[in-house]
């Protein structure tokens, strides 16, 4: 029940901001601010997010975002967790992934661009058996990663809706739009 309480709070929150984009698609100048909590509500779109690489699992859940105006760029913290399948040793890491941020006017996407990863944190990688493994995802501290998709509009609203951004910036409190 708290789930489907969660999803419903989460959808009438996205269909407010997109509520918003529509809003803001009609009017000359309009702008808006999308403050912490709507990016968190983003954010549990697209996380807990889950890979494979080889023969490991890679979950990432967790998400909390950081507002850096003066390098006009997001943080997010995330938790990290790796499977050995073969194994089924798990080690887990809190880690901080940096960028940019853009709105593809084509993809109709807010992006975090040139993300990197600012820090990685391994809460007991003694444990691990699979130090080769440890190693290798440590080596990803301060590379960059391809392109994360925060909002996919398309996806939300179809083809129906594209907004044409003017501008986007990073403000203490969140990211502010203007179309």
């Amino acid at each position: 029940m708290r789930r489907n309480t969660q999803q419903y709070s989460r959808f009438s929150q996205i269909s407010i901001l997109v509520f918003c984009f529509i809003v803001a698609s009609s009017a000359w100048a309009f702008g808006f601010l999308i403050n912490e909590s709507q990016v968190n509500n983003m954010l549990a779109l697209t996380f807990p997010y889950e890979t494979r690489i080889g023969n490991n699992a890679i979950s990432l859940s967790d998400p909390q975002p950081h507002f850096y105006e003066s390098s006009q760029e997001i943080g997010i913290t995330l938790n990290i967790s790796l499977k050995d399948q073969a194994s089924g040793q798990i080690v887990k890491a809190k880690t901080m992934l940096r960028g940019g941020i853009a709105f593809d006017n084509q993809q109709q996407q807010l992006q975090l661009v040139k993300p990197r990863v600012e820090r990685l944190d391994w809460l007991d990688k003694s444990s691990v058996s699979d130090q080769n493994l440890v190693e290798q995802v440590s080596q990803l501290v301060g590379q960059d990663l391809p392109i994360i998709v925060l909002l996919d509009i398309k996806q939300l609203m179809g083809n129906t809706f594209t907004p044409t951004l003017n501008s986007i910036k990073i403000k203490k409190q969140g990211i502010e739009i203007n179309f």
